[in-house]
């Protein structure tokens, strides 16, 4: 126990001379025999004071190492010099502790009797390092594998990541790019001319390239542009453009990520999608204004009454702050409303005197003729259900259905006013034109009974509030 007490002792001085009593050290014999372990090592590999003094330093260390420890206590230490090393140990309960070993010798009259380590746990750095590592791979995997041609560059401007869909793109490899900085990457959209890029004004704050694109917004710290115009293995393409800021854990930017999107296919498909709707309108247009054509070419009396209907339908729509897409259905409804009155007898829509009661239970077929020629046609509005139901009443004193209140189409009753007022200022066979001021005077007698109230109010504003005419 006495040479214990003096081995001790000895230690002590020696801890007090490298100034490390708080550090983590432990001293071993020639053979590798464990002559002291301070109390921290012993708390952090979990071992007793009693344990330990039975150990061989290669004891402390995972299997895998054992031969590599023993291989070391055989070499003869360099005079003056320290041992340094990296290594695994392993607790008692096998948990592996990464440290940094710094082993010097001990002598004793000239002759190497122990050697002291002392020892740096460096396993929750190399566990922070280890997960950074993790994390950059992950990144790097996650940047290769994004469908848009992405890049990355950091503050200085240079290339940290030039993915795959970005050579694809641009015929540029990620080897010609990666570490480039003084705006390389721009040779690969501007026939070989460096220039900056979205990230770039990201990055400096001062720099204002806006001009340099057809259009450029910001989304928060996010720069967005819808068309780019590059030249991309030597062709000219469009390409849309999305770039956002870099954060380091403290807020601060440390780069910038852009991604592209060759739009040059779909921006053309949608021209072309454009002509073709623009070209299919025309004609959609035209074969709705040669079917009113046709309707009134067997009624010479009522000619110009579906247009002029129409125009004051969609007016009325218009005041009662309805949208644009429900005065083109209104329109085209108005404009066709008496399409039925084809299937009418010439010699009753001719008729100059009272109708008998068989003639206008022909005259009342037409609501349902019309909507029978129309109903396959496949409008974006029900234009067919519109027409079958211009007729109707809000009392139920309508036809063909006897609808009333707000089963009728709001479409529907607006037409309704507009027909009746178009009627009675129009001159016909049978009588002559009413005049404007007794119309409105009709449908204002008739509001809620007959005529949607809110359609009614709506026409005679129009009329005495802002000059409507049929003239113009």
């Amino acid at each position: 126990m006495s040479t214990r007490i003096e081995l001790e002792t000895e230690i002590e001085n020696i801890t007090a001379v490298l100034g490390i009593t708080n550090g983590l050290f432990l001293i071993y014999d020639t053979e590798g025999t464990l002559k002291y372990v301070n109390r921290q090592l012993r708390e952090l590999l979990g071992y007793a004071s009693d344990d330990v003094y039975r150990m061989n330093v290669t004891d402390l260390v995972i299997k895998r190492h054992k031969n590599r420890i023993r291989e070391v206590l055989r070499t003869k230490m360099p005079e003056g010099q320290e041992r340094v090393s990296q290594m695994p140990l392993r607790g008692r309960d096998g948990k592996e502790l990464f440290v940094i070993t710094r082993t010097a010798p001990i002598y004793k009259q000239e002759r190497v009797v122990a050697e002291v380590v002392v020892i740096e746990d460096l396993t929750e750095r190399k566990k922070t390092e280890d997960e950074l590592r993790d994390s950059q791979r992950l990144t790097a995997d996650i940047i290769q594998s994004l469908p848009d041609p992405t890049m990355i560059i950091d503050q200085e401007g240079r290339v940290l990541y030039w993915n795959r869909e970005m050579v694809e793109l641009t015929g540029y490899t990620a080897e010609a790019m990666v570490g480039k900085s003084d705006y390389e990457y721009g040779r690969a959209f501007y026939k070989g001319a460096r220039r900056p890029l979205l990230v770039d004004m990201i990055i400096d704050a001062d720099l204002d390239i806006s001009h340099m694109y057809a259009n450029i917004y910001r989304d928060g710290n996010v720069l967005v542009t819808d068309r780019i115009f590059a030249h991309l293995k030597g062709e000219d393409r469009i390409v849309w453009g999305r770039a956002a800021p870099l954060f380091n854990t403290r807020g601060d930017i440390v780069g910038a990520i852009e991604s592209v999107r060759d739009i040059t296919d779909r921006i053309k498909f949608e021209e072309d999608l454009i002509r073709s709707h623009t070209k299919l309108e025309t004609i959609f247009a035209g074969t709705v204004e040669a079917l009113a054509v046709m309707t009134e070419k067997r009624d010479q009396y009522t000619a110009g009454h579906q247009q002029r209907v129409a125009s004051l339908a969609v007016a009325i729509a218009r005041e009662m702050g309805m949208g644009e897409d429900t005065f083109g259905n209104i329109n085209i409804a108005a404009t066709l409303h008496d399409i039925g009155k084809l299937y009418v007898p010439l010699d009753i829509l001719n008729q100059t005197g009272k109708l008998t009661d068989i003639e206008y239970l022909f005259i009342k077929t037409h609501p349902a003729a019309g909507y029978d020629i129309l109903k396959s046609i496949p409008f974006d509005a029900p234009i067919a259900e519109i027409i079958l139901q211009h007729h109707e009443r809000m009392d139920g004193s309508g036809y063909p259905r006897g609808l009333c209140g707000d089963e009728i189409l709001i479409e529907a009753r607006i037409i309704a006013v507009a027909d009746v007022v178009e009627a009675m200022v129009s001159h016909r066979p049978y009588r002559q034109a009413m005049g404007v001021d007794q119309a409105l005077e009709e449908i204002r007698a008739n509001a809620g009974r007959l005529y949607d109230s809110t359609v009614v109010e709506a026409c005679v504003d129009l009329f005495h509030n802002h000059g409507f005419s049929f003239d113009g």
